[in-house]
């Protein structure tokens, strides 16, 4: 993760461990160490999956649609392609620097006594500095939106309930794919 990049996503989790013996439920209690490993395995994960698990080869392929694919047109065009490339940017950074996290958190377990906390720390500083600016352009997503006549903004709807059913349709696979494995 390296400072010269917009901040990545990356969300923490409280982790128990529950170990099941003959019907009853016994909790079984983490280390810090091991509660902190826990934890950033989790948020890697968790990352992963909100980021950059559908863009596989083709990162145009789950984009938002461009103004001309939805039928805006003037200046409301020009916003909704700014909009739309800012998004595509932001997407990009969280990948890349979900990828370089991973590669820093990797060299930080291959240390003896790694300061796992630190990494938390400083990973959880650079979620919410990630999240503010996917607020932020929301935010501006949606001004534009409310500013767009009740035909454009039908035409968008349209796009983000095709652009959903997509997704939905990816992640049924990939559940699929997961539990034929299981």
């Amino acid at each position: 993760m390296t400072g010269s990049r917009s901040p990545h996503t990356v969300q923490t989790r409280t982790v128990q461990a529950r170990t099941v013996r003959s019907g009853a439920q016994s909790r079984r209690a983490f280390s810090p160490k091991s509660l902190y490993l826990v934890a950033a395995v989790a948020a890697a994960l968790t990352v992963a999956t909100a980021v950059a698990a559908p863009r596989f080869a083709d990162a145009e392929r789950f984009a938002p649609p461009t103004a001309a694919q939805i039928g805006i047109a003037g200046a409301h065009a020009k916003q909704w392609d700014a909009l739309r490339q800012e998004a595509i940017a932001l997407r990009r950074v969280g990948r890349e620097d979900l990828r370089d996290g991973m590669q820093e958190f990797r060299t930080l377990l291959d240390q003896s006594s790694p300061d796992l906390r630190a990494f938390s720390n400083e990973s959880q500083r650079r979620v919410d500095a990630h999240m503010a600016e996917a607020r932020a352009l929301r935010d501006r997503q949606l001004d534009l939106y409310e500013s767009l006549t009740p035909a454009e903004q039908a035409k968008v709807r349209a796009a983000m309930a095709e652009r959903l059913d997509r997704f939905a349709q990816l992640r049924e696979r990939l559940i699929g794919m997961w539990e034929a494995r299981g």
